[in-house]
């Protein structure tokens, strides 16, 4: 009895309720504004405008948006003090360099138009990580900014290594480079990071990366040779076997050739005006 009493009581309490919140408010569900305030435009955003948007028409976002990466990934948002200064990394040592060679209007026409920057790695499943990701040629997405530091030169490598590969993917993607590049080195295979830097160069391969595809072979040519410099690609070759040195000297000159054929681009001249942007970082 004693139980009953109090499920009525509850009962009459909820109804109680229900009906004074009806008489206080008449609540208008299609009136509720369920996207948040537009967040005020800060430092950031105003150096972006003038950096990025207003001369190349590039979006950067670094507010984290879900939507924006694979939703089956953990990732961590970036730190804001980390934006300017991987940007502006970026703009010295990629856009400068490029506009330099090229001419005023081919970043403008060939950049992607977005980029997305997110703090973290982003881990695949096999134990390897995602550095960058080029989407269609119009977005590039940037892990691990977190970590980023101008005077690490290591990250600072790193991190253009990334933009120069997913660059040299656009490239390609507009204009082929030849289909005799892919015959060179044939050992490709989809568990590169089965295998050990030492043995992927044996085979003529620059990066254990490169014998993912030749695609990636291709572009990972060009970002290792911009990055690392004439210097730096022909430590490379001197240190591999004798048979494999003329397989990376024909890789060479079809990156040098495909940028003269397609670009008309002096190939070593961007290696140096890109080495000079890096070495006065």
């Amino acid at each position: 009895m004693k139980k009953n009493l109090n499920k009525l009581l509850l009962l009459l309490l909820t109804t109680s309720l229900a009906v004074s919140c009806s008489k206080e408010e008449d609540v208008e569900i299609a009136n509720i504004n369920f996207t948040p305030d537009k967040l005020a435009s800060s430092a950031v955003d105003t150096w972006l405008l003038e950096n990025y948007v207003k001369p190349y028409n590039i979006e950067v976002k670094y507010r984290f948006d879900r939507y924006e990466v694979a939703l089956d990934r953990v990732l961590s948002p970036v730190q804001e003090n980390k934006v300017i200064p991987v940007m502006e990394t970026i703009k010295h040592t990629w856009i400068t360099p490029y506009e330099a060679e090229a001419g005023p209007t081919f970043i403008k026409r060939l950049s992607p138009k977005q980029f997305v920057l997110v703090g973290s790695p982003s881990y695949n499943e096999n134990g390897t990580i995602v550095l960058g990701t080029a989407e269609g040629g119009r977005t590039i997405t940037l892990f691990v900014i977190n970590r980023f530091a101008k005077t690490e030169k290591g990250e600072v490598r790193e991190i253009l290594n990334t933009i120069h590969h997913e660059f040299g993917h656009i490239l390609h993607q507009t204009i082929m480079y030849p289909e005799t590049y892919k015959s060179i080195t044939p050992s490709y295979t989809a568990s590169w990071n089965d295998y050990s830097l030492a043995d992927a160069r044996s085979r003529g391969f620059i990066t254990q990366y490169a014998r993912n595809i030749p695609d990636d072979d291709f572009v990972e040519m060009i970002a290792f040779m911009l990055v690392e410099g004439k210097e730096g690609f022909e430590a490379v070759v001197n240190n591999a076997p004798a048979e494999v040195r003329p397989l990376f000297r024909q890789k060479e000159q079809i990156v040098v050739q495909y940028f003269k054929d397609a670009w008309n681009i002096d190939f070593y001249s961007l290696q140096a005006r890109t080495q000079t942007a890096i070495a006065t970082l």
